[in-house]
């Protein structure tokens, strides 16, 4: 189920958590949910909630509805048998609270691509398989995902997480989902625009969501420089937003 279903589920008039009184559990997997989200589904849906976080090449970590209370922004820590790390570009590993590379090792990941030992070269290095996801782990060792390494926006040489607007952007009454992309900009290189999908029934000017947004979010470099409506996100099977058909589509604009 993906964010905006939940969403139309938690938002139908004739919800109740009692309808669901014997909903045992509830899975999230494929991509983080915003924070919005997870709240109202920890509030309001019985049963036991887990995220979790991975890769189609196997799973890294697990976050269920009791360490959500604590850890909300968090995708959870390592199942047994499962080690992570978070490296710098250089290979060593970052301190508590530093972003860097996701990288796993476990006998549930994958040992290699079929018949691709040159993938497999790259994405397993001395053991470890890289996600090619930025995050971090804080000191009691619970991961934070950041976004992913291909989609980070850099603009004017500052790393720009979509990510951390997104959060914001969701947070707009008339906003059911956001997905910030970089498109090119002759001065800063990239710049950040909002991808929107609005409520059923809701309504918001493009300069006002623009203007909303830049309002809040934490630093001039977050600040959006255009919102595109969508009446859906583009998804991939898996259910995941493909950024890059934004991208290439406002470009083509």
């Amino acid at each position: 189920m993906v964010p905006a279903q939940i969403v139309a589920v938690l938002n139908h008039p004739a919800f109740t958590p009692e309808k669901l009184g014997s909903l045992e559990m509830v899975q999230n997997i494929g991509a983080p949910l915003h924070l919005e989200f997870k709240q109202r589904i920890n509030a309001l849906l019985p049963g036991r909630f887990y995220e979790l976080y991975g890769l189609t090449e196997g799973l890294m970590t697990i976050l269920d509805k009791h360490d959500a209370v604590r850890k909300l922004g968090s995708v959870g820590c390592p199942p047994p048998f499962m080690d992570i790390k978070v490296l710098r570009e250089d290979g060593t590993e970052c301190a508590p609270g530093e972003v860097g590379e996701i990288c796993g090792r476990s006998p549930c990941l994958m040992s290699g691509y079929y018949k691709r030992p040159d993938l497999t070269a790259k994405a397993i290095v001395g053991g470890w398989l890289h996600s090619g996801d930025a995050g971090y782990l804080d000191e009691d060792g619970y991961l934070f995902l950041v976004d992913r390494l291909k989609d980070m926006i850099i603009s004017g040489g500052v790393n720009v997480y979509p990510k951390d607007i997104e959060e914001v952007v969701v947070q707009h009454p008339a906003v059911q989902e956001a997905a910030v992309f970089g498109a090119a900009d002759a001065r800063w290189g990239e710049v950040p625009v909002a991808g929107v999908v609005l409520r059923e029934g809701a309504t918001v000017g493009r300069d006002d969501l623009i203007a909303w947004t830049n309002a809040r979010v934490a630093a001039k470099f977050q600040r959006i420089v255009d919102v595109v409506f969508f009446e859906e996100l583009p998804r991939n099977v898996a259910g995941k937003t493909l950024k890059r058909e934004m991208r290439e589509a406002y470009a083509r604009r």
